[in-house]
């Protein structure tokens, strides 16, 4: 079984074009380790900023990775991956204005289960939403 550092490290790896904003995330950190959360975070935000341009090369793979990861991971990879990279795709594409649901065609079963999950149970708090929605 990998840990969240393999985890995020497969992640990462998947997408050739993420690789300047990467290293871009990794020179603000003068190359220090900031975390798994953040560096999930870092991918969150490249992909938001993608999908929303329409840019969409490589989100197949990406999200066949993220479902890869998901199926049979340990509580902590599972955690780095839903609350690191999907709540935060989910939170930063309502902070840009662009739909929430940005990701949602390339999710398969588990990490569409994830998406779903933060909807009804953490976004359900956010400013505007009703206890109705999710």
């Amino acid at each position: 079984m990998i840990d969240e550092r393999q985890a995020v490290r497969r992640l990462v790896a998947v997408c050739p074009d993420f690789a300047p904003h990467w290293l871009q995330y990794l020179d603000s950190s003068e190359g220090k380790p900031s975390g798994e959360y953040n560096d999930m975070s870092a991918l969150a935000e490249w992909v938001v900023n993608r999908v929303a341009a329409g840019i969409l090369e490589c989100m197949p793979e990406l999200f066949f990775e993220v479902e890869s990861l998901l199926v049979g991971a340990s509580t902590d990879v599972r955690s780095v991956i839903v609350i690191g990279l999907l709540e935060d795709i989910q939170n930063m594409s309502k902070d840009l204005r662009v739909d929430p649901d940005i990701a949602l065609s390339f999710l398969g079963l588990e990490s569409r289960k994830e998406w779903f999950f933060l909807i009804r149970h953490v976004q359900r708090d956010w400013p505007g939403q009703s206890d109705d929605q999710g």
